[in-house]
C-alpha cells in the first residue's frame, strides 16, 4: 500500500516559532524553510505529512490561530487606550 504525502505552505510568525517547531520534531514532521515575510514577520514552511500526522498539522494551526486572535485583541487594547 502506498502512503500518501500532503504538501502544505504554512506562514509561522516568529514569536511562535518555537512551539511549532517543537511540534514539527515531536512529530517527525518534514519541513523545510521556503520563505520569509518580512512585513508579516513570519518564516514559510513546506511541510510534508502523512494521514497520520495531520493532528500536528491541526495542532500548528491552531498555535497560529490562536497567536492571530491574541495579537489582533493585543491592538483592540492599543486602540482604546488612545481614545
Amino acid at each position: 500500500m502506498n502512503t500518501i504525502i500532503t504538501k502544505k505552505e504554512i506562514h509561522v510568525p516568529v514569536d511562535v516559532l518555537i512551539q511549532v517547531s517543537d511540534v514539527f520534531l515531536r512529530e517527525d514532521i518534514t519541513n523545510t524553510i521556503i520563505g520569509t515575510e518580512e512585513a508579516d514577520h513570519a518564516i514559510v514552511f513546506e511541510v510534508e505529512y502523512e494521514k497520520g500526522q495531520r493532528d500536528a498539522i491541526h495542532e500548528v494551526e491552531d498555535i497560529i490561530s490562536d497567536y492571530h486572535e491574541n495579537d489582533e485583541e493585543e491592538e483592540d487594547d492599543d486602540d482604546e487606550d488612545e481614545d
